[in-house]
């Protein structure tokens, strides 16, 4: 509904400021404090890795996709000695590999182990709990800092059950909302790294966001619409049955596309970017095609004759990939569209596909499967 905008000096803005920010460090299961930024998500890494690490300090990133590569590249244009972790872009982290990487590191103490929940380029969810517990089992005393950008709002995260340091999410993911809220979910050592962090920095600092109240914690003018939209997401959420009921959602939706697209592969033409389907996604599938087929042709053709859209393949996946997100404000009716026009693109690419997608996808979102 449109309205004005409001006077954010208000009572009324502060405490729907207030219950908003509180009820979605309830969601994140954070005891911590919640910092919010009026930026995309690069802003909450940016916030996150300048606050909690000095220029010189060992981070360990795992790089599992173009984004958490990116995310390295940002750490290392601030100063930081970054160790990384590869993956193949096809798997998560590997509990055992990290293991040994952590128990060989030498030279400086690694200060932080950076990981992204869900790789949205890719499609590959990692375990935090094995990564957790890889940390405790070595009673190593690196941070935990995890982008759940593409997982928050879509699959089950407990930020204190899994000792997260930080946890950063966005507004324009699970949300369902426009771009432009970031967070920063932390916990009281990553406070603490904070206020004994040398490092100068002015409108991402935490101390001047922490010690200070109402719209003032978004260091200057407060992001009011979408403010207002977070609430109103929220009170979807509730409405829902609460974030469990939101990401059981996700899942049986995730998991009528899968079955689609395992359909889909029989073919031998298409097939999953992440390789163990116990790390795939609940909020974007990602899709490799063929080296014969293009895959933004298929695209194209969703988007210009059926009106839908979907991800490109983004760095090596570039042209060899499409990604399907299902994530936010989806139901089954939406799902089986979406599914049917993808199945039609595909057919119109003339890109072989096995039979039965959409019939396994039915049954799988059908009653007598639930």
């Amino acid at each position: 509904m449109a309205r004005p905008a409001v006077d954010f000096g208000t009572e009324d803005f502060g405490l729907l400021l207030g219950s908003s920010l509180k009820t979605l460090n309830q969601y994140m299961a954070n005891s911590g404090p919640l910092i919010g930024y009026t930026s995309t998500g690069h802003g909450a890494w940016e916030a996150t890795v300048t606050n909690m690490f000095d220029v010189g300090a060992s981070v360990l990133l795992c790089d599992s996709g173009h984004f958490s590569h990116r995310w390295g590249e940002m750490c290392e244009a601030h100063g930081l000695d970054v160790q990384w972790f590869e993956t193949s872009w096809q798997r998560g982290v590997d509990p055992d590999a990290l293991r040994d990487a952590l128990s060989a590191e030498s030279g400086a103490k690694i200060q932080g182990v950076l990981v992204a929940h869900t790789e949205t380029s890719t499609g590959v969810t990692s375990d935090l709990a094995a990564i957790r517990d890889v940390l405790d089992d070595l009673d190593h005393s690196a941070l935990l800092v995890v982008d759940s950008i593409a997982s928050f709002g879509c699959a089950p995260l407990d930020v204190d059950e899994l000792g997260v340091d930080a946890c950063l999410a966005v507004s324009q993911k699970g949300l369902m909302m426009p771009v432009g809220l970031a967070f920063s979910g932390i916990s009281e050592r990553a406070v603490e790294a904070a206020y004994a962090n040398p490092r100068r920095r002015f409108y991402w600092d935490w101390r001047r966001r922490l010690e200070v109240e109402g719209y003032r914690t978004f260091c200057g003018t407060p992001p009011i619409h979408h403010i207002f939209g977070l609430n109103e997401a929220l009170s979807m959420f509730e409405e829902e049955g609460g974030i469990h009921a939101v990401t059981n959602r996700h899942r049986r939706l995730a998991t009528a596309v899968r079955v689609a697209v395992q359909a889909w592969s029989s073919a031998g033409a298409i097939e999953f970017n992440a390789v163990n389907e116990h790390e795939r996604s609940d909020s974007v599938t990602c899709v490799r095609v063929g080296p014969e087929y293009d895959a933004d042709q298929v695209i194209e053709v969703a988007r210009d004759k059926y009106n839908l859209t979907m991800g490109k393949g983004i760095g090596p996946l570039a042209g060899s990939a499409f990604r399907i997100g299902h994530l936010g404000d989806l139901n089954v009716p939406m799902i089986l569209g979406a599914l049917g026009a993808i199945e039609t693109s595909l057919r119109t690419c003339r890109i072989p596909i096995g039979g039965g997608g959409l019939e396994a996808a039915a049954e799988e979102l059908s009653d007598v499967s639930s």
